[in-house]
This record gives structure tokens, sequence and C-alpha cells, in this order.
């Protein structure tokens, strides 16, 4: 299934099923995994592993060399999990230092002119959306959202399940569950966590959690005290605790929402 007018060198390793279209050019060490599907035009280098499933649309460029001047040509990875869907024109940079890695997580989706810098971490069922911009050493945790236009500054964080509007720009973390948007934390993603099927009492210690955080004009030792009093028993705002407390780049600021609807 791979096209005459596809480029494939003698050492890529390719599964079972694969298809190749036309003008498509994979490099000797790429290894993809059985079904992928690799569209015209796309570009597939580096030392880069794809998973199996996964899809890459038109002109995405994987694996290639990091956007960085202190690379200087060291074996560095890019790894993708299965399932994953890559759109147009999509651009993943393997890992700026030696033995380095950028790493997507299964069920992924890249859509059209997204980019993910070197060193990137995404988790599983992570969404983001056209245009959005991660630079190096971004985490993105499991099943976040980030809207189309947004930008991420270097080495910042993103927690599970949070949801991130259209033009943000991120330049500190935001912690677990939370919804930002106008750059700013407003509450919880209380639509992503009934999606994702999480309890009322569950949704309810979250949403406190974040208001201890945010606005009960505590400091940071202060609130992560009275979310470990009373709430620490509760996993989700455990992880949420955690987060918090490793940050290194601070954590951005907020604003309550004008109305906020939860059941």
């Amino acid at each position: 299934m791979i096209h005459n007018n596809a480029v494939v060198a003698k050492g890529a390793k390719l599964g079972r099923d694969v298809s190749i279209s036309p003008f498509a050019v994979i490099d000797e060490n790429v290894t993809v995994g059985d079904r992928c599907r690799i569209g015209p035009h796309v570009y597939l280098t580096g030392h880069t592993v794809i998973g199996s499933d996964t899809n890459i649309h038109t002109g995405a460029v994987i694996g290639d060399e990091p956007q960085d001047y202190h690379y200087k040509g060291e074996e560095s990875y890019v790894e993708i999990g299965s399932h994953c869907v890559i759109r147009e024109y999509v651009t993943v940079h393997r890992g700026a230092r030696k033995g380095t890695r950028t790493v997507i997580g299964d069920r992924v989706m890249l859509m059209a002119l997204s980019h993910v810098a070197h060193n990137c971490h995404i988790g599983e069922g992570v969404i983001i959306a056209n245009s959005a911009l991660l630079a190096g050493h971004v985490e993105i945790e499991a099943g976040a959202v980030l809207s189309g236009g947004v930008a991420v500054h270097q080495f910042a964080r993103i927690g599970t399940l949070s949801m991130i509007s259209g033009l943000a720009r991120v330049t500190q973390d935001v912690p677990p569950y939370c919804m930002l948007s106008e750059d700013m934390v407003h509450g919880p993603n209380s639509v992503g966590l009934k999606r994702a099927g999480y309890t009322a009492d569950k949704r309810k210690a979250i949403r406190e959690a974040i208001k201890i955080f945010y606005f009960r004009g505590l400091n940071r030792p202060n609130a992560i005290k009275e979310i470990e009093d009373k709430l620490g028993h509760i996993e989700e705002a455990q992880h949420f605790l955690e987060f918090v407390s490793a940050t290194d780049r601070g954590c951005m600021p907020g604003r309550p929402a004008r109305r906020v609807v939860e059941n």
C-alpha cells in the first residue's frame, strides 16, 4: 500500500497494512506502526516512532530538528502513541539534547497547523486545536483541551482535563480541571468533568479546591494547607495539590467567572 511516488528509505520499519500516499518521505530511522495512514507530502524523519492506527494528514512534518540554537545534531527522538490524529501541516520536533525525546500519548488529536516543539510531553487524549503553538519542554496532562490559536510558553505545564480558550497566552502553569480564558482561571472545567464521567461529589470537591486556591485571598502555602486539611482525602483534590505544589513557574492568575452553573 505504498504509492509509487512515495519515498521510503531502506532502513525504515513499516508495520502491517500501512498506507503511504504520493510524495510522502520516510527516512531510515523511522518506525511506523500497524494500520497507520500517511498522507501526501508528509515528511517523517529523525529517530521517530509512530504508534499503530495513527492517521497523519497532508504536509505534516514529524521528527525534524528542533528550532534551538544549542542543538548540534545529537541523536534525539520523537515518540507518538497509537490512535492519534495529526492533521494538515502539523510540525512535531525531536528533543534538543542527546538522548532526549518529544512524547505524544495515545489518542491525541493535533489539528491543522499546530506546532509541538522539542521535548514536549503530551498526555493521553489531549486535543490541540488549529494553529495552537507549544514552545519547548511544555507538559500537558491527560484529557486537556487547547482551543485554536493558543500559545504556550516554554516549560509551562497544563493539568489534567483543563480547558484553554481560544487565543489564550499561557505563560505559567494551569492546574488540573481548570477553565482558563482571557488569560485567567475562572473556575472548573465543569462540562469537561461531566463528559469524563466525574461524579457530582468529585466535581464539588474539585470546584472547592479551585475556589480555595484562587478565590479566597489566601497565599499559596495557606491555600495548599486548607485544601489538604479539607479535601486531601479525595484523589482529584490530591492531584490538584501535587500539581500546584510542584510548580516552578507559578500558576496562571484567577478571577471568578460572572456566573457558574454546576449541578
